[in-house]
């Protein structure tokens, strides 16, 4: 049995590093060469304030998915749902400049999580604790379907409960179904993280992503420095766990066009894969 190839992608950046762009480039060369790739994304989130385009998308169809999932999906091959793509996805909200109570919770709005049992599961995690409302009820309300788990929380002990229940779970199952049909997995973690899932556990490649440039990683001196530092208590960034570790490549990307973008990626992603 042909065994799973395995690319990782991280930010050196909390945001806009470009994670998203060289995972669809890293998907399209695979595919282009045969191989069956597909892209996941364990963990993604939007802003209610900067990506209300693509909000209003999903919700308008009673959905909850980001720009990112739904650009691996095109690239993967277009035929499976964002929410298997990517099994847990949070939009986010601003907290107030004024604000001086103190909010332990995450100042998210919703959660959506999907169980990708033998029967689909959707469970709409929605926080009562935010000080304000941006319309929420009118907003999510296209959520609130019928087949869906709906569970309100208020507090962190109420959503670190929930978090125990399902969302390792969600992943898991997400992962174990795209894995079965595909031949190569393209892991892009989220923010600054460097291990957007506990279970990835075997890796062929890690690629850390910054505007102006692309570092490739050993994968088990990456993993190896990753369990060296990491907290139980936080999600350790890539910054820390590459700040051990010398890349065994490094290409500038320069600034592309729109159009530019994917196939020039692609030409820098080829120095790394092919030594070219």
């Amino acid at each position: 049995m042909k065994s799973l190839q395995r690319f990782l992608i991280v930010g050196l950046r909390e945001s806009n590093a470009g994670k998203t762009t060289v995972a669809r480039s890293l998907i399209i060369y695979l595919r282009e060469k045969g191989v069956k790739a597909c892209g996941f994304k364990p963990k993604a989130g939007n802003n209610i304030w900067y990506n209300y385009n693509i909000v209003y998308e999903a919700l308008n169809h009673g959905r909850l998915y980001g720009e990112g999932s739904k650009l691996l999906k095109e690239a993967s091959g277009g035929d499976l749902p964002e929410e298997l793509i990517n099994p847990i996805h949070r939009l986010w909200a601003i907290p107030p400049h004024n604000l001086k109570q103190n909010v332990h919770l995450p100042f998210f709005i919703v959660d959506r999580v999907t169980l990708w049992s033998r029967k689909v599961k959707e469970i709409v995690v929605v926080n009562d604790s935010l000080p304000f409302r941006y319309g929420r009820e009118k907003l999510v309300a296209k959520l609130y379907k019928p087949n869906r788990k709906i569970i309100h929380i208020k507090t962190l002990k109420e959503l670190n409960k929930i978090v125990d229940m399902f969302y390792d779970k969600a992943v898991e199952l997400a992962h174990r179904k795209i894995a079965e049909g595909h031949d190569a997995l393209v892991y892009e973690s989220y923010a600054d993280i460097a291990l957007p899932w506990k279970g990835i556990t075997d890796l062929d490649l890690v690629l850390a992503v910054h505007p102006g440039y692309i570092q490739a990683y050993d994968p088990d001196k990456y993993l190896s420095a990753l369990n060296l530092s990491s907290s139980l208590l936080q999600e350790e960034k890539t910054q820390k766990v590459i700040s051990v570790l010398k890349p065994v490549k490094t290409v500038k990307i320069p600034p592309y066009t729109s159009k530019e973008i994917i196939d020039g990626v692609k030409r820098k992603l080829r120095l790394i894969l092919e030594g070219k």
